[in-house]
Order: C-alpha cells, then structure tokens, then sequence
C-alpha cells in the first residue's frame, strides 16, 4: 500500500476514496471502506483512505480520546480490506482553519483525484467541523465527484461507534467489546526487560511497552492471545497492573506504582526481548490482588492459567 503524509497537488490522478480518522477500525468503518474499494473498481481508480495520525479532539477540544488502534494498525487494517493508497494527514492548526470547500479542493480533489468520497453518517470536516454529508455532496456537484454515506451500523441490536467500544473495554467486558470491534481488542508493543519476576516464580513474562496514547484496560488479569513476529499466536494470561505483592527499594519497602502490561505465554519457550508483539484481551479474569506471599501468588498464577485454558479451550 502507498503512504503519504503531506498533500501536494497531483499526488493521485484518480481516486476512490474513504474520509475518516476510523479508530478501531470496527464494522462501521468497514462498511464505508468497502465502499471506497467497490467504487475504485467501478471507476477504475485507485481505492484509497485519508486520515490522520492523530485524534482532532487533541487540537480541536484540547484532549483526544485514548485510541483504540495505532496508526500502524490502522493502515494494516485498511490494507486487508484492499485500499491501496492512504494520505495519513497530521491534524495541524493549518488544516484546522481550511474551510470545508478549501479542505475539498486542496486535499480531496487536487492532491488525491477523488472521483468518489465515502463517509460514515456523522462524518463531519473542516474548520470548526462545519462540514457534513449534505455540503460534501454541494460540492462534489461543483467538482465532479460522487458522494456515498454510509448508515449507522448495528451488531447485536447495538449502534457500533468508537466511544461505545471504549466505554466496554474501560468497563473490562471485552467480550461485547471484541464483539462490536468484530476482532479481540489488541495491544501491540516492544517486548522490553522487566525484573525478571515472572521467571523467578516459574511463569516467565513478556513486558510489553505500548504507545502512550493506546487505550489500556482497567488493572486486571485477563485471558489473552499473543501474535509474534513471525505470525504465530499463543495463548496467555496478561496482567495489567502495579504488582502490588511486590515492593520496590529494599530499604523504604515502598509500594510499586507504574503500571506495567505483562503477558505469560502459555507453553511457550523463547526470547522476545526486541520484538514487536500484539496481545489480544479476550476477557477479564479477576482483579489484581496483593497476596500474602509469593507461594500465594504462585498458586494464583496456576489457577489463572488454568481457568485461561479452560476458556481458550472452549
């Protein structure tokens, strides 16, 4: 897929494109995605998506919801669905003042030929958001180009948005939360070193450092899935939380207080030191707990491998 990220007039001769930031990527999304790439081949044009590396609200309202999807996850998503193109916009406060028809002429029509423009039912754009579905059609009469709009999507009787699914993972259901995302919700991140505390208990962990603004569960065990480099997956048991049985400074016994996601991978044997890996959560198991002694959070280890491969095995 080509990427760019700056607009330049004739960037793309023809195109059929997707409008939208599209954090998750979920149904919603899809469905006017999939519009793009049905028109591209009807137009014989290029299947494109614009976006932004960004979240506006972090510009426009002065703080941007916790994101569901990197950018690079987002571009690998759009990629399966078969865009070939994408102009990964950064929301600057240039791009924020362009009026609605500025924003069309200067970005959708000069620089990527857009012979067709697919939006959700709420997309809005330009300064102030003061564009919307009926004025992207005004103009696409002025530059010859089609507009599509997509309705609201539902999956189990529920409106699919980005917020919705947010609200589910902060709840920790991320069942319904997979559900309305149509896939696990994932982490992705560097394998970093850690204490080693894990491998001292017997169930070595991956200690994955992810982008600061992906947005993380509540504290918790969860059952999990772990993709690796090279493609395969295992199951796992992740614990998202401050280790509370454990103290940090051997003089002041003081309590640890970063947060840290840690994943044990179930029957696996291998350094991921290095790697970029994705964790899966597929349901909360319980609350992260201090225990009394290491023997007791041992055993409480086992049984949450154990009740996670009960679960997987389902």
């Amino acid at each position: 897929m080509e990427i760019y990220f700056e607009p330049k007039p004739g960037l793309v001769e023809r195109s059929a494109i997707a409008l939208g930031f599209f954090d998750g990527v979920h149904p919603g999304h899809q469905v006017v995605i999939s519009k793009a790439v049905e028109e591209a081949k009807r137009l014989n044009a290029k299947a494109g998506v614009v976006t932004f590396a960004d979240h506006p609200r972090g510009l426009t309202r002065g703080q941007a919801p916790m994101l569901l999807t990197t950018i690079e996850q987002r571009l690998e998503l759009f990629a399966k669905q078969g865009v070939e193109l994408a102009l990964v916009l950064t929301f600057s406060e240039e791009l924020c003042k362009l009026s609605p028809r500025e924003y069309v002429q200067n970005v959708l029509a000069a620089s990527m030929g857009a012979k067709s423009i697919s939006v959700g039912h709420n997309h809005h754009f330009g300064r102030d958001r003061e564009g919307d579905a009926d004025l992207l059609r005004d103009l696409g009469t002025e530059r010859d180009f089609v507009v599509h709009v997509a309705d609201m999507v539902l999956v189990e009787n529920q409106e699919v948005s980005s917020s919705r699914i947010r609200d589910l993972i902060l709840a920790r259901d991320m069942e319904l939360a997979s559900t309305l995302l149509s896939r696990p919700y994932s982490l992705r991140g560097i394998v970093i070193g850690g204490e080693k505390r894990g491998r001292q208990l017997g169930f070595p962990t991956a200690n994955v450092d992810i982008a600061f603004n992906q947005l993380v569960p509540p504290v918790g065990v969860y059952v999990g899935s772990v993709r690796l480099n090279d493609g395969s997956r295992h199951q796992s048991v992740v614990n998202i939380g401050v280790r509370p049985t454990f103290k940090v400074g051997s003089n002041d016994g003081e309590a640890q207080t970063k947060l840290t996601i840690e994943a044990h991978l179930l029957d696996f044997d291998g350094d991921l030191y290095g790697q970029t890996i994705e964790v899966a959560l597929l349901k909360n198991l319980r609350d992260e707990k201090k225990f009394a002694d290491l023997n007791a959070l041992k055993d409480q280890i086992a049984t949450d491998c154990q009740v996670a491969r009960c679960y997987l095995a389902c």
